[in-house]
């Protein structure tokens, strides 16, 4: 023994070690993969006298050497490990006839499932029988009768009394053999039912009928709930020992076998066929089983539908079932699982069940079995609704494709629920980013966004998921790949499932040009304010000279003069009347300029008076100034028709236009016209002056003042001048 060989967990005990090499059989200790542990001298003298021994030391390597051809050992060990069972009943012989019984236990580490050592015994049956020769008769035959698989009772008595059993007869009964000796059939306790399952009397059983009768059973099947309470199917044989009447009168045998597993291979066989008609008949999937030569072995309840077929069509020929057109298709894949031999996965056209053409998901495989022609098994799924509709996906599929391809937008769709985004390839120009790097995630866009808006975002994406609104839409800047940044216009529509938001799907606009155009336009709007502001102040500085020209001009004069006479009156008796009177001539003349300044600076005339006759009073003071021939045309139903906003606008700016009319254009004619067709009023203030070039001459504070009224209304100014040939000015106004 060499005792240098260890477990991984203890030494080998010396008892133990005696114990093994006392032992005349051959036994060895592995670990689960069958590599040598420990031997006893028995085992290690029959290593050694093997001429071609394994290089390591693996049981299995030895045993396929020491009895060839029983390859499976190594399978039946391997179960016996893997489902911790002992294997006591493995016979081997040697090439010199020698037979060997081989049992397998296992040792586990106690109170685990952890394997510990794997223990083969090899027993010489030949050597055994030989060292026991001089073995009793009696011993002989209970040795005999206990190494037999099947159940033997020898029975004696009208009771049926049993006088002696084997240790398999104790196990299937459930009894003890030290119990079992001396009993009856009755005092056993035991329920036995016939094959049917209906219960049968002790009187009933194969054995008491023997012994009543000598009538012999062979193969009987009987039902049996053992001592254990558990149900049994036993094969019961009864034979009559008419050789030992002489000592023991009315003395029987009974054999029986367990075929409880039999019996319940058959009715799971049974119910597996039931089962898989059941399944196939109820199954959506057309599905047969045809031979290699193309006829029918099995088809569901659907297969026939689908082809008009009923049981008559079995073993008949599918190339004379099929359309023409389909068989060579359905031969072919048939021919191409025959030579592969393997499964074959393939879309083929058939027929619908309402007749029509019809598109098929068909697997055809072969099928093991020990008819003398292959068979092969087939199921069908109907997929062509499923084409049409990827059919369908794919043209919307292609939309989309070149819809991106051709809309300014950039397209981009959110997997919320996995976190994925896909962007459109247009937002890979748009932003100068590569595909590859760019993230299909939400945070690479985040950290992209200007840190200003970052947040603001953010916080607005949240905000629309937690109040499970469909529509989100943002603007903010997002950084290029060249550093610059871009205004982007970002909408998008949030699908929910179940209140849960699991898909958006938007587009993005790039807004930076028209920002641009906002800045400039606001650029140009402060511009045109500042302007405006300064016409405004100009204006006003404008009317205020004009105001102090009047009144140091002309009523100053005028004021003066009286002043001049009032002083010359005092000192003056002989003409006192007559320069009093002239004083108040002056006075009262002062008094009208003054009214008639008031006149032209003060709105609220126009609502006192209306329009027309503040034009007229403006014609006179023309006239009063300088010969000019002045036609004005307006209809009076204006005054009651347009509003004092729009009246007073036209009063200021034919005031604007005949002050400059008189201060520069030496006309003898004016023609004045105010006019509504339709939704539009027109003012028309014609003259024959001097003119001048509308296109090299810059508009003047006036015309500035008359442009800012005109848009102040929504209304339009234009100028048709030119030197020498007068000035045309044209004011159109929409009004209610």
């Amino acid at each position: 023994m060499n005792s240098s060989f260890t477990t991984n967990y203890r030494e080998m005990a010396p008892w133990l070690e005696a114990i093994l090499n006392d032992c005349q059989d051959a036994v060895f200790i592995t670990d689960r993969h069958f590599n040598l542990v420990h031997w006893n001298v028995s085992a290690e003298e029959l290593w050694f006298r093997q001429p071609k021994r394994p290089a390591k030391k693996n049981i299995i390597d030895f045993i396929y050497q020491l009895f060839p051809g029983h390859v499976e050992v190594h399978s039946q060990l391997q179960r016996a490990i893997s489902l911790d069972e002992q294997v006591e009943d493995i016979f081997v012989s040697t090439p010199d006839d020698r037979t060997f019984r081989i049992s397998c236990y296992t040792h586990k580490f106690p109170g685990t499932q952890y394997l510990l050592d794997v223990v083969i015994i090899l027993r010489d049956l030949q050597a055994a029988i030989h060292r026991k020769k001089d073995i009793k008769p009696g011993i002989l035959y209970k040795t005999l009768l206990n190494s037999l698989e099947e159940g033997v009772m020898l029975m004696q008595g009208d009771q049926g009394t049993i006088i002696s059993a084997n240790n398999k007869a104790c196990d299937i009964i459930g009894i003890t053999h030290e119990r079992i000796i001396g009993k009856n059939l009755t005092e056993l306790g035991v329920k036995a039912f016939r094959e049917d399952g209906s219960p049968m009397s002790v009187n009933e059983y194969p054995a008491m009928i023997t012994l009543k009768t000598g009538v012999v059973f062979r193969q009987s099947i009987v039902g049996l709930i053992n001592a254990k309470g558990k149900l049994i199917w036993l094969s019961v044989n009864t034979c009559l020992l008419e050789e030992f009447n002489g000592a023991v009168p009315g003395l029987i045998a009974v054999t029986f076998n367990d075929i409880t597993a039999c019996r319940e291979a058959e009715s799971r066989l049974s119910e597996s066929e039931y089962i898989f008609q059941s399944f196939m008949n109820n199954t959506h999937s057309p599905a047969w089983i045809i031979d290699e030569d193309g006829f029918i072995i099995y088809m569901n309840d659907i297969f026939k539908s689908v082809w008009n077929l009923n049981d008559s069509h079995l073993y008949s020929n599918m190339r004379d079932l099929m359309p023409q057109h389909m068989v060579e298709q359905y031969m072919n894949n048939n021919r191409r699982v025959l030579d592969s031999g393997q499964p074959l996965i393939t879309i083929e056209n058939s027929l619908r069940r309402d007749g029509t053409p019809g598109v098929y998901l068909v697997f055809k495989f072969l099928l093991q079995t020990s008819t003398p022609k292959k068979l092969i098994g087939g199921q069908s799924i109907d997929i062509t609704e499923e084409k049409r509709a990827r059919q369908e996906i794919e043209k919307v599929n292609e939309r989309f494709y070149y819809t991106t391809k051709a809309t300014s937008d950039y397209i981009w769709d959110w997997n919320i629920e996995n976190g994925t985004i896909y962007r459109s390839e247009p937002f890979s120009q748009l932003t100068g980013y590569l595909q590859n790097d760019m993230e299909n995630d939400l945070y690479w866009l985040l950290e992209k966004i200007h840190i200003d808006d970052r947040q603001r975002v953010m916080q607005h994406i949240n905000a629309c998921l937690m109040a499970r609104n469909n529509y989100w839409h943002d603007e903010y800047r997002f950084r290029c790949a060249d550093g610059s940044y871009k205004y982007l216009s970002d909408k998008g529509y949030i699908i929910y499932k179940d209140g849960v938001a699991v898909r958006a799907i938007g587009a993005i606009q790039d807004l930076t040009e028209k920002r641009k155009l906002e800045e400039e336009l606001a650029q140009q709007k402060e511009k045109e304010r500042i302007r405006i502001n300064q016409a405004m102040i100009t204006g006003q500085e404008y009317e205020r000279n004009e105001i102090s020209k009047e009144l140091h001009d002309n009523v100053n004069q005028i004021l003066s003069s009286a002043m001049i006479m009032l002083s010359t009156a005092r000192g003056n008796t002989d003409d006192k009347e007559f320069l009093i009177d002239k004083t108040t001539q002056y006075i009262d003349l002062a008094i009208q300029e003054i009214r008639k300044i008031s006149k032209s600076l003060n709105s609220s005339i126009i609502r006192e008076v209306g329009l027309i006759d503040p034009v007229e009073d403006i014609i006179k003071n023309m006239q009063l100034v300088r010969p000019v021939t002045v036609d004005f045309e307006c209809d009076p139903a204006l005054e009651d028709e347009l509003s004092h906003d729009v009246q007073l606008m036209i009063y200021r700016i034919i005031q604007e236009q005949t002050n400059n009319i008189m201060r520069y254009a030496e006309a003898g004619y004016v023609r004045i016209a105010i006019e509504q067709i339709g939704n539009q009023l027109t003012l028309l203030i014609q003259d024959n002056g001097k003119g001048f070039d509308a296109k090299k001459q810059t508009k003047g504070i006036g015309l500035l003042n008359i442009l800012n009224r005109a848009e102040t209304l929504g209304g339009t100014l234009s100028i048709d001048s030119r030197q020498g040939g007068g000035c045309r000015l044209l004011v159109q106004i929409p009004v209610a």
